[in-house]
């Protein structure tokens, strides 16, 4: 059944249906009434903002073009274009410049800070400033900006733009123009000058008025929050319209901005919304915040009470009938409920329990069967071995040759130690090599210079999980059928094991090949093992081989695999695709050991010659 025809959808959209529409009329009430106010107070800041920045441009233009009137008409600049720095009318020039100067900017109300001038040719700086105090400081300040943006190979072009500069932790706004035959003359402007027509403005104790460039560099505020913010910054410096809303920290701010025409700044008004909506009717503040709340608080108890007494149980007993279905046959619903759902819940439980019973039953037998035929694989050990050894051990005793007796005991006993233990469903990929290494170190003892190994294990493989007894019986495969059957011609028989990355999922398998260089598999052989005769055979030919497919299928399933085939140069080829990470599907003795036994083993990446 779909979601939108339950009683749950039906009862809650009924309920919505009617609220919904009551709460979205009030809250767009409120948000058509905060607009206007605030679309209201952006429309008469922006046109109060806009008249500044323009009576700004005037001002800032009206000192560009005293500038222009200085390299066109003062002869003091021309003398100091031409005349040497030891020249006596060089000096008088520098004092009329000055008093000039004084003159002017008593007449353009004080605005500008500091006039100099710069000869390339003398390298210093002629400052005339109306605030003697730090002359010195603004003097060595814009000679070292001078020497820092003139060199030979790049001659000044300097921006029509004005900018800013800071000098002892003052903002000024620079121009700099070019005089001719090397000569430039600049002059400082105080920003805070330029926002003296906007500190008129009313922005709230949270608001602030400030400059700031393109690059989103903000000037002439040092106490105002939200200039720390990098965000906030680049957000107004790249607004597109005159007035934009911010939200910041958890509050909205309203942001007007005007661009000046002469430089590179624009004057920002920032205003909190709380401090524009102030004056909005009690009323409308109380719908927009307290009617959603209470709307929100009402719905929750209702849904509560529904969830209560009618949600859940249904929910309950529907969740209880698909873990039922997915065998999670342990499910039993609660029956303090009312008595409808109590009778249900009640009748649920009993129907559960009677099919438990009897799942648990089935599993049980077929689990017993399961392990005796798992641990009846891993005890069927070939006989003749343990012959084969005792019978070497005598020979050795004969000859009087104790020392390889005394190896041949010791690799017999980590090889026994280790068949002790081999009941357990998994042992280490590092352990299942050490015993693999014990049983050839004595058929070496057997066949001296005959046989040959060479084990090369990645060492991250070692710690991989893999059955016990899972690559041994091919070794012993690989000497009764190829070692025993090979044309004895006298070169050495050998045996490689190594491991590797499985090219497919390396993250998933690792691949463990076993070869020799013997006579290979026969090709009635390879066929049967290729369309799986010997997993539903019955192991009576190559017990080793059956018994290993069989408890590789009972552990793995699906996963990984083992293949055969013969290698180009002739010899028996094995490949183990082990799955990693996967715990062994059969318990013994209700779970793995997980105790290591010690081989004595040591790192097992080997390369053994005769």
């Amino acid at each position: 059944m779909k979601y939108w025809q339950s009683v749950r959808f039906k009862i809650v959209f009924g309920f919505l249906l009617i609220i919904v529409p009551m709460v979205a009329f009030i809250i767009y009430n409120n948000l058509y009434a905060m607009n206007v106010v605030r679309n209201q107070v952006a429309s008469n800041y922006n046109k109060l903002l806009s008249v500044n920045v323009r009576e700004n441009d005037k001002v800032l233009l009206e000192f560009v073009y005293y500038l222009l009137r200085l390299k066109q008409s003062d002869p003091n600049i021309a003398n100091i274009k031409n005349l040497r720095a030891d020249d006596d009318e060089y000096t008088l020039s520098k004092i009329r410049l000055a008093n000039n100067f004084l003159g002017s900017s008593a007449g353009m109300n004080n605005s500008i800070d500091t006039l100099f001038i710069y000869p390339r040719k003398e390298d210093e700086i002629f400052m005339y400033t109306q605030y003697s105090g730090d002359s010195s400081i603004k003097q060595k300040a814009m000679k070292d900006w001078m020497q820092q943006n003139l060199r030979q190979d790049d001659p000044l072009h300097f921006s029509a733009e004005w900018k800013s500069i800071k000098i002892e932790d003052i903002d000024y706004l620079q121009k700099v123009v070019d005089m001719g035959s090397e000569v430039y003359a600049g002059l400082l402007v105080r920003a805070e000058s330029i926002m003296r027509g906007m500190e008129s403005f009313e922005v709230g104790p949270e608001g602030s008025v400030f400059l700031i460039n393109s690059a989103g560099e903000a000037i002439n505020d040092k106490n105002f929050a939200l200039l720390e913010d990098e965000q906030f910054r680049a957000q107004v410096s790249g607004m597109k319209d005159t007035y934009d809303v911010i939200r910041t920290a958890g509050k909205s701010y309203l942001v007007m901005s005007a661009r000046s025409s002469y430089t590179d700044f624009s004057s920002v008004i920032v205003m909190p919304e709380s401090y524009i909506l102030r004056n909005l009717p009690f009323f409308q503040k109380i719908l927009y915040l307290w009617i959603p709340l209470l709307v929100a608080i009402l719905l929750s108890l209702y849904l509560f009470f529904l969830q209560r007494i009618m949600f859940k149980p249904l929910v309950d007993l529907i969740r209880g009938m698909r873990k039922i279905g997915q065998g999670r046959l342990e499910v039993r619903l609660p029956t303090d409920q009312s008595s409808e759902f109590a009778f249900m819940s009640g009748t649920f439980n009993q129907m559960a329990e009677q099919i438990e019973r009897l799942k648990i039953d089935i599993y049980e037998e077929q689990l017993r069967v399961q392990r005796a035929e798992y641990k009846h694989l891993q005890i069927q050990i070939n006989p003749h071995f343990y012959m084969n050894c005792l019978n070497i051990i005598y020979n050795l005793a004969a000859l009087k040759d104790f020392k390889s007796v005394q190896k041949l005991s010791l690799y017999l006993a980590d090889y026994f130690r280790f068949l002790m233990h081999s009941h357990r469903t998994v042992v280490k990929l590092e352990d299942e090599i050490g015993h693999v290494k014990n049983y050839l170190e004595i058929h070496k003892l057997r066949y001296l210079s005959k046989l040959d190994y060479d084990i090369d294990v990645d060492p991250r493989h070692l710690r991989i999980d893999i059955s016990p007894l899972m690559i041994q019986p091919f070794v012993e495969n690989s000497i009764i059928h190829g070692f025993n059957t090979r044309v004895q011609d006298g070169s050495v028989f050998r045996i490689r094991i190594f491991s590797e990355e499985d090219p497919i999922e390396p993250e998933r398998f690792v691949r463990i090949v076993v070869t020799d260089n013997g006579s290979g598999f026969p090709q009635e052989m390879l066929r049967d093992l290729e369309s799986n005769v010997y997993m539903t055979g019955t192991g009576e030919q190559h017990l080793g081989i059956w018994n290993i497919l069989r408890r590789f299928k009972m552990l793995y399933e699906d996963e990984g695999g083992i293949a055969f085939r013969n290698s180009d140069l002739g010899g028996a080829v094995v490949e183990i695709r082990l799955p990693i990470g996967i715990s062994a599907k059969i318990g013994v003795d209700g779970e793995a050991e997980k105790s290591k036994t010690s081989l004595g083993g040591g790192s097992y990446t080997y390369d053994v010659g005769s």
